[in-house]
């Protein structure tokens, strides 16, 4: 595992003891989820940039996976400056175990064709991260949330995946996100299986042993 820090000014504002602290709780966060997720690439790459833009607004940060052995994280310089030690570990931390468990999954040569395979495989990292660390603000899905997955499943091929992923049209938030988590939970539920043996399985198989949906 390697960290790699973009060439910011930011830096300099945070501060040398920011920057180690931000490092240490990084690699804190890798070696715990590598245990929990031993068949992820040993040759994880994180890179990491602190920007005022292109950021989940109500957390002020933001993660992307892009393949097994490259992650993104960033973060608003300007708020975690103002922020507890306690604060930005907590941020870290639930982004590296999201996005560790998208990057074992890809490892794993798992395939997501579908919107709903994409469903799944933001479910997965978020009860991930919700069991182990805390629940992040797209995993508290609502009651009717099988309404929202019966309307996936009515436009597969037609919706915008930008619009149901963050933020709609019709104001409501993480939709995907939310139905992935309602069916994981349903698959982890009846299969008795842990988030981490479920991390490794099709999509296909989540679904099944989710019960809700025909496969």
């Amino acid at each position: 595992m390697k960290i790699h820090l973009a060439d910011s000014e930011y830096w300099d504002v945070l501060g040398k003891d920011f920057q180690k602290l931000y490092i240490h709780e990084l690699e804190v966060a890798y070696k715990e989820v590598a245990v929990l997720l031993p068949f992820g690439s040993p040759y994880l790459n994180f890179f990491v940039q602190p920007r005022e833009y292109d950021l989940i607004d109500k957390t002020h940060d933001a993660g992307r996976t892009y393949n097994s052995e490259f992650i993104e994280m960033a973060f608003d310089p300007k708020y975690y400056a103002k922020q507890s030690n306690e604060v930005v570990r907590n941020h870290i931390r639930v982004t590296v175990y999201h996005e560790m468990n998208h990057a074992a999954r890809f490892n794993l040569g798992i395939w997501h064709a579908s919107f709903l395979d994409d469903c799944i495989l933001e479910g997965l990292a978020t009860v991930f991260e919700r069991d182990h660390i805390a629940p992040p603000l797209w995993a508290d899905y609502p009651k009717n949330v099988a309404v929202w997955l019966k309307e996936i499943e009515d436009n597969m091929d037609t919706l915008d995946r930008t619009q149901y992923l963050y933020t709609h049209d019709d104001g409501r938030r993480w939709i995907g996100y939310k139905v992935g988590t309602y069916l994981v939970d349903e698959a982890m539920k009846n299969s008795g299986k842990s988030i981490e043996e479920l991390t490794k399985l099709e999509c296909k198989d989540v679904l099944r042993m989710s019960k809700v949906v025909k496969v």
